[in-house]
């Protein structure tokens, strides 16, 4: 078996637990860095893929695609796709892909895209309220400087980002209004804040899910009158909340496509009930593995 791995470094955890994983089984792997993929069209018409490994594309079983943003923010999302439609177009020879299908359907899935499309479905996630740039801004704060009800705290994010990054508390207009100059460019999304203590990082792979993750929500995240009224709170899940969770995981992750995902999904103490932050189809499990050892997350994705 063959598996060709696109990423941006090839140095990164998951690239190479993929890879050792897949030597381990006794497969033949590559890993490829989107950015030396040589791209074109021959004499003769036909398109050129050239993956610097001496291999076609038709020669791979498995092609796991990582992600294609490289640090600084330059994409490499034209090759991603390129590479992902001709592998749709093979009429033989074509290799499975992980993700192939949400992936083609859906290249640039930030929180805004999944989030209408987990609504549409009528999952539980977050509300917001989306615009783009300094005229959305503009609008916005006109609206929201209008209202007769008190400010109510928001978060402010971009359309992408993970870890955090990108995520900044509004307790007050003014400070909403500070963020609006950070933010001018591009998406960002307003959200509530909701009362949240707990949240899981959910694997999921095939419609399985490999393990779930706990975390607590971090201050920063919340507003001090929610720190004080949840400072006593250590959430206790009965066996039917935890189904309740892995149920909703797998369903995210077919309504998206996804063959693989990390979800990230908090119980709201306030709706009393789970909700999805966002989903990840390239998600990192470096610290996954750490964690739960027993878990090998690397070897359940080579197959």
């Amino acid at each position: 078996m063959k598996i060709l791995i696109l990423t941006r470094f090839r140095g990164e955890y998951e690239p190479r637990r993929l890879a050792e994983e897949a030597k381990g089984k006794g497969y033949e792997v590559d890993r490829v860095n989107y950015e030396h993929v040589r791209l074109g069209v021959s004499p003769l018409g036909k398109p050129v893929i050239d993956l610097m490994t001496g291999r076609k594309i038709e020669d791979y079983d498995l092609v796991i695609p990582r992600a294609a943003s490289k640090r600084g923010g330059e994409s490499m999302m034209g090759v991603k796709s390129v590479i992902l439609e001709y592998i749709d177009k093979l009429t033989r020879n074509k290799p499975k892909v992980i993700n192939g299908e949400s992936f083609r359907l859906y290249p640039l899935m930030g929180k805004l895209e999944q989030g209408i499309l987990l609504a549409q479905a009528e999952m539980p996630v977050v509300p917001f309220a989306s615009f783009n740039g300094k005229k959305g801004w503009k609008r916005f704060l006109e609206v929201v400087s209008k209202r007769k009800q008190p400010f109510l705290p928001v978060m402010v994010k971009a359309r992408f980002g993970s870890h955090g990054k990108n995520v900044k508390l509004a307790e007050t207009y003014d400070k909403l209004v500070k963020l609006s100059q950070k933010y001018s460019e591009g998406d960002v999304l307003i959200q509530p804040v909701l009362t949240v203590r707990r949240w899981y990082r959910v694997l999921v792979l095939k419609g399985k899910v490999l393990g779930m993750m706990k975390h607590r929500q971090k201050d920063k995240f919340q507003t001090e009158t929610i720190q004080i009224e949840t400072a006593l709170i250590k959430p206790k899940f009965t066996v039917e909340q935890m189904k309740e969770l892995e149920i909703l995981a797998i369903k995210a992750t077919k309504i998206l496509k996804a063959d693989f995902a990390g979800l990230d999904v908090a119980w709201d103490e306030t709706l009393q009930g789970w909700r999805i932050f966002e989903v990840n189809r390239t998600a990192q499990f470096k610290w996954f593995e750490k964690a739960y050892p027993d878990i090998n997350v690397a070897r359940e994705i080579v197959g």
